[in-house]
């Protein structure tokens, strides 16, 4: 099957002004909770990352260039014999299996001796990641972003194949019904985020501290309930995960959360709900945003986001009709 071209004007998140000024307050909304050292390496990654997507722009452009003047010069009859081409780095098909993406030299950050971009065009065409994909925890947060705030996929991405062919398929079939019900999903998605932004100044409870954590238990039990938190509900495993703990310096699942809600350590909705974006930060972190378990987390937070909307006015609903049943008594 033919590699999808991550510059495919498909592939793009077509957003609406009020979408692009969503888009930052929702970059906001999935930092807040994390511990300082993450998100000062977030800082960091993200300098590095953009001096070395700069640094790539300028060998591509150089070899676009480089590849004009060679046509030039074959129209012309003045066709010079090219230099030997640069070793390619190696295809995701000679990459053995490993449940933590392969970084180039040029991209470890342990790795002091190389620059920390890759060095030829041909080597970046051929490279299984970007260096948003790289640089593992400003990554994260663009595998969390979800519709329609969504970003394009990395290179040579399986989840590009993907949305290329439903694209296809949609425009063949062109069923006005399925076209319908994207622009449907796409607007609830929109109103989801829009809601959970708002949750703090909408409605007092969130930000409440909680004497009694019954409800907060039960907001976990019905979020451990859900089929996409089956791999969110115990710790990780060192032993099936190779490399974790060096790459995840605050492991935290749903079992450990409960545990801190019951001490008191979680005592409000809203670290509740921070405590979780964790969890999720964590898994895409560690798996890539590409990855299964990031599309996985992906659909999490969004049954996330949805309890805790769902959750949060019930709440509020009850609160409203105690008040208004003791001032009821009262007047009685």
């Amino acid at each position: 099957m033919a590699k999808a071209n991550p510059s495919d004007p498909r592939l793009m998140p077509d957003l609406s002004k009020e979408e692009e000024e969503l888009f930052y307050d929702s970059i906001f909304r999935i930092t807040d909770g994390l511990p300082s050292h993450e998100l000062q390496l977030i800082q960091k990654e993200s300098t590095e990352c953009e001096a070395a997507l700069q640094k790539e722009i300028q060998i591509l452009e150089a070899a676009i260039k480089a590849q004009d003047e060679v046509s030039t010069d074959q129209t012309e009859n003045r066709i010079e014999t090219p230099p030997a081409a640069p070793a390619l780095a190696p295809t995701p098909s000679s990459i053995p299996n490993s449940s933590i993406p392969i970084i180039p030299p040029e991209y470890d950050s342990t790795n002091k001796i190389v620059n920390n971009y890759l060095p030829t065009a041909a080597q970046i065409v051929a490279s299984e990641l970007s260096p948003l994909d790289r640089y593992f925890a400003v990554s994260a947060l663009l595998g969390r972003l979800r519709e329609p705030l969504d970003t394009p996929p990395p290179p040579h991405s399986g989840l590009a194949r993907v949305r290329l062919n439903a694209i296809a398929a949609l425009e063949k079939k062109k069923n006005k019904n399925q076209v319908s019900a994207l622009q449907t999903r796409k607007i609830q998605s929109l109103d989801t985020y829009n809601k959970m932004l708002r949750l703090r100044e909408l409605n007092e409870l969130y930000t409440q501290k909680q004497v009694d954590n019954a409800a907060m238990l039960a907001l976990v039990k019905r979020i451990s309930n859900h089929r996409t938190a089956a791999v969110f509900r115990r710790a990780v495993n060192p032993l099936e995960a190779p490399g974790y703990a060096d790459r995840i310096l605050f492991p935290i699942d749903l079992t450990l959360i409960k545990k801190m809600v019951v001490c008191g350590a979680i005592s409000t909705f809203e670290d509740l709900y921070q405590h979780i974006g964790l969890i999720c930060h964590n898994c895409v972190k560690f798996n890539g945003r590409d990855s299964d378990y990031s599309m996985l987390t992906r659909d999490f937070e969004n049954y996330v986001d949805d309890s805790f909307i769902d959750f949060m006015q019930k709440q509020k609903d009850k609160a409203t009709a105690a008040a208004a049943a003791g001032n009821q008594q009262a007047v009685a």
